[in-house]
């Protein structure tokens, strides 16, 4: 049985074979993998600490900075399906962009490496057996149906983008001409078969490729539809004029098969609203579609851009690095967005499909085919008409490149099984079909990276190491390439800065503290810093503590010294010997105050671990404690102790300096406190201190970092506008309400403890005299809920998108949790229900008609 199917599909399991030999040659000859995980060595802090590293293709930028470290995840903390911190402050967790089969099982199943193996593996294999199942039925036969599938799943416009999402979509197009097909004809398609398609496609995370697919199958299923009851009408005419018998009726009569497949998909599709729902409420607060809102009608491939059907390096290999590209194409001009290759073997095949006359939608798809191209070309008013359908007006016309292989797909075949006839037709199917496969297959091995396995896992580095040692939560702000987003996602670091993911409202915040920020010609957020605001009292709202900068780079050690001023005179310089100690006061008499500046200068180290010792002591406790060693003191030969927030206005403490086998040289100044050591100091009038030097890099402190939930004494009323526009407001003392609804807020001081932190739930205690609010910056989005003993409350818009929470007095629990796809799992469990009752229903009524 098994050697009798081999036999029957030994044309598709040649051409498969045959491509996935010449494609992963490298990884089964040479022991490499594919992956892009060099492009990680482009960037701070791993270029740092790695040999240099030949980057094979750095276009390939997107899948691992932004995709490869979400699906880790997956694989780390699985809190993050419903809300992911790591990123912009937060955004919905990976359970709305990574339930595509074609993501979501290879991250499951396989080491976290091998995942951009799995997903070509799975997105080629899944995409070649429905393409040929659905040639199948278009009657094409084995040997047609081989060589379309293979020009399907393998097609230049799919191949290159196979580590992108706009590819999760793509493998099941021919599943949806498939149902369309047979549901058309009057077929019967089992009802679980059809949600489920349904359902994997919801999941695809890319509205404009799942458009390109379902415009197509329902164009299809509609000249189906028509075209077989007119030729229905014919033939019956004929056959009763001939008085021969009347021809077969189909299993089920057309309007209950089209409306169990309507059902089906729409269950389908219910069941992934927890998923899509919120990718979409997030596209929607992101604001991205206004700015592409004309996308569609801006981009279209020049004329001369045919030349790429015939040569798929015409304009040059970025993985060869001799790519000239071609001005003409603005935003296009990168060798992904300008591929048009279909293969070379499918353009003849293609011509000779005019002329089968067995393949009755030939028409359509030449017809499919000119609109394509006529809609990728700028052809008017073909272009103009297909700009405005819903789905297509927010990416460039180019992209019809994505539905293109099904229409070109169809008609070789349709050549392909014309050619391959007669006595030599098994062997004239199985070159067309190995010369369509290596030569697919060679394309894409050119563009794709092959990695030596140790190099294909980014390592942790000294800053990655010490960030994740300490307590949280915390945000961190890197700049410049330095930890390039979305990396954190991989360590687990909560960075502010994001790749796509963020709303509107978020990037003006981020806009006002590094005007730059949100203008990098992309949907990455990225800070320059010497255009960003560190005094910004928005840096510390958001609760960043460390700012991270290249070693080569000196703006924030310049931005300190700048904001330092005296806080004694300076007299002269003194020797501290090891075992000696240097202590006086320190009193706030001017604000701002945030940190005391101590010079000095390491003249020699004794011992194993030499080290000084400073320490602040406020009244009868120890505040601060860190131990400096020489390298900490060389870096800027200055250190910096946190004055804030243990110090304000009129108060004083005592700062202590204790040499352990370590003689640095330090300055004196002058002193009122009898008995105090004449330590000079300087005092920091910006909240950014240098706080280490590490190989990979510095990293600063932000010392007026507000505390992620915080109980506030004031509270004022403003728009996000006013609020945007106000720049002295102490968001340690007070929130801003900028909640729509109509509402009194009281605050008062209140004792606030973190009990708990995680992913996606944080709990809180609360101990207020009297009513009091509980300020956060946790973003006030649909999956989350806040709880006071148990109790749901609706929260409190503050400070533009954040959640603040109004709190009775006493002593209480607040509760902060998110949950993805609020409010529609019941509506996918009620979904879930109904496709298995119809599904049944379904194979029950299936076997009656069969048994009839």
């Amino acid at each position: 049985m098994t050697l009798r199917i081999l036999r029957k599909h030994r044309i598709a399991l040649i051409a498969l074979a045959v491509y996935h030999v010449v494609f992963f040659f490298p990884t089964l000859f040479m022991g490499r993998i594919a992956s892009p995980n060099d492009v990680f060595y482009n960037f701070e802090p791993w270029k740092s600490v790695m040999r240099p590293i030949d980057v094979q293709n750095s276009l390939i930028n997107d899948p691992p900075t932004a995709y490869y470290t979400v699906l880790s995840l997956i694989k780390t903390d699985w809190h993050a399906f419903h809300w992911n911190p790591f990123i912009g402050s937060g955004v919905p967790g990976f359970g709305s962009t990574l339930l595509a089969p074609f993501s979501f099982l290879p991250a499951l199943l396989l080491p976290l490496p091998w995942v951009y193996t799995g997903i070509i593996l799975l997105k080629l294999n899944v995409g070649f057996w429905l393409a040929y199942l659905w040639l199948r039925e278009e009657r094409l036969g084995k040997r047609g149906a081989a060589i379309g599938a293979i020009l399907f799943a393998a097609a230049g416009p799919i191949a290159v983008r196979w580590w992108w999402h706009v590819t999760n979509a793509a493998p099941l197009y021919p599943a949806l001409l498939w149902i369309a097909l047979r549901t058309a004809r009057g077929k019967r398609t089992p009802a679980w078969a059809i949600g489920l398609v349904a359902f994997c496609y919801a999941l695809s995370a890319f509205p404009a490729a799942m458009a390109y697919g379902a415009y197509a199958a329902v164009a299809y299923f509609l000249f189906i539809l028509i075209g077989s009851r007119v030729s229905g009408i014919g033939s019956r005419r004929k056959l009763q004029s001939e008085a021969t018998l009347r021809p077969p009726t189909p299993d089920y009569r057309l309007p209950i098969v089209i409306l169990i497949a309507t059902i089906a998909t729409i269950l389908g599709i219910a069941i992934a609203t927890p998923s899509f729902i919120p990718l979409a409420q997030l596209v929607q607060r992101s604001g991205y579609l206004v700015s592409r809102a004309n996308a569609a009608a801006e981009h279209v491939f020049p004329l001369h851009h045919f030349f790429l059907f015939l040569n798929p390096d015409h304009l040059g290999n970025w993985a060869l690095h001799d790519w000239r590209g071609d001005r003409t194409l603005g935003v296009l001009n990168n060798y992904i967005e300008a591929t048009v290759y279909a293969g070379i073997v499918a353009l003849p095949l293609i011509l000779i499909a005019f002329v089968n006359r067995r393949a009755r939608s030939r028409w359509f798809w030449f017809a499919m085919l000119a609109v394509m191209l006529a809609a990728m070309f700028g052809f008017m008013p073909v272009a103009k008409i297909v700009a405005m359908l819903p789905g297509f007006k927010f990416s460039p016309l180019t992209r019809i490149q994505m539905i293109l292989p099904i229409a070109t797909s169809y008609l070789a075949a349709a050549g392909a099984a014309l050619v391959a006839r007669g006595r030599f037709r098994n062997a004239i199917a199985m070159l067309l079909a190995v010369a369509c496969a290596a030569d697919l297959a060679v394309f894409a091995g050119r563009f794709y990276p092959y990695l030596d396995p140790a190099v294909a896992s980014p390592p942790s580095t000294p800053t990655i190491a010490f960030l994740q040692s300490q307590p949280k939560p915390f945000r961190i702000a890197p700049f410049f390439d330095d930890l390039w987003p979305n990396s954190s996602e991989l360590y687990h670091l909560e960075d502010v800065r994001s790749h796509f993911s963020s709303e509107a409202s978020y990037r003006r915040l981020l806009e006002r503290i590094d005007p730059s920020s949100a203008l990098t010609g992309s949907t990455v957020i990225n800070f320059n810093s010497l255009k960003f605001d560190f005094n910004d009292s928005l840096v510390s709202m958001l609760g960043i503590r460390y700012l991270l900068e290249q070693r080569t780079i000196d703006v924030m050690k310049w931005t300190i010294f700048k904001y330092t001023k005296p806080g004694v005179q300076e007299i002269a310089a003194v020797v501290l010997e090891p075992g000696r100690v240097m202590q006086r006061h320190v009193r706030v008499v001017e604000e701002p105050f945030f940190a005391i500046e101590i010079p000095v200068e390491v003249q020699s180290a004794l011992g194993r671990n030499p080290v000084l010792n400073v320490s602040l002591i406020k009244g009868p406790n120890v505040v601060y404690a860190r131990s400096f060693t020489p390298g900490d003191m060389a870096a800027l030969n200055k250190i910096y102790i946190p004055l804030r927030p243990y110090a304000r206005l009129g108060e004083t403490v005592v700062l202590r300096l204790a040499s352990n086998g370590v003689r640095v040289r330090v300055l004196t100044g002058a002193t009122d406190v009898a008995g105090d050591a004449p330590l000079f100091y300087g005092r920091v009038t910006t909240p950014l201190i240098f706080d280490r030097e590490l190989p990979d890099g510095r990293i600063f402190r932000n010392v007026g970092e507000v505390p992620r939930f915080h109980a506030v004494t004031r509270v004022r009323r403003m728009s996000a506008d006013q609020m945007l526009a106000t720049k002295d407001i102490d968001y340690a003392d007070e929130a801003i309400v900028t909640d729509r609804r109509p509402m009194t807020v009281e605050a008062s001081d209140a004792a606030v403890s973190l009990r708990s932190y995680a992913t996606n739930e944080q709990v809180i205690d609360v101990a207020a005299p009297a009513k009091t609010f509980l300020a956060s910056s946790e973003k006030l989005t649909p999956e989350l809920q806040v709880t006071v003993d148990g109790s749901v409350v609706k929260p409190v818009e503050i400070n533009a998108l954040f959640a603040g929470v109004p709190v009775p007095a006493g002593n209480h629990r607040v509760v902060f949790t998110r949950r993805l796809g609020r409010g529609w799992w019941l509506v996918a469990g009620i979904a879930a229900v109904l496709l298995a009752v119809l599904s049944v229903f379904d194979i029950v009524s299936a076997k009656r008609r069969s048994r009839a």
